[in-house]
């Protein structure tokens, strides 16, 4: 979870099709099956990320998912998607990405 010095925070839009379809969210690898290595996918933007402490636990319908939430101050000149502060509300967010808000909250 990326976020500017101005409380700007970096989303994404999550593809139409698949789970969470069109939402908004945090910007991720993919998600795989979870005897599968963890993906080492490229962040959205260059800066010093850091795991925060503990992890999301999420069920769908049909299985279970383990995320590590990766955290870092972001200044980037990139053509990204963020939300600026006084239009985010984490309550806009699917239940999954709002875990991952509130891990890095407490």
């Amino acid at each position: 979870m990326g976020r500017r010095s101005d409380g700007a925070w970096l989303m994404e839009r999550r593809p139409d099709k698949g789970l969470l379809g069109g939402m908004l969210g945090w910007p991720g690898s993919d998600w795989i099956d979870a005897d599968a290595p963890r993906p080492t996918g490229t962040p959205p933007t260059s800066a010093d990320w850091k795991a925060a402490e503990g992890e999301v636990r999420h069920t769908f319908t049909h299985f279970h998912l383990l995320l590590t939430v990766m955290t870092a101050s972001v200044d980037s000149d990139e053509q990204l998607l963020f939300l600026g502060h006084n239009d985010f509300r984490p309550s806009d967010l699917p239940t999954v990405m709002r875990k991952a808000f509130d891990l890095i909250e407490k």
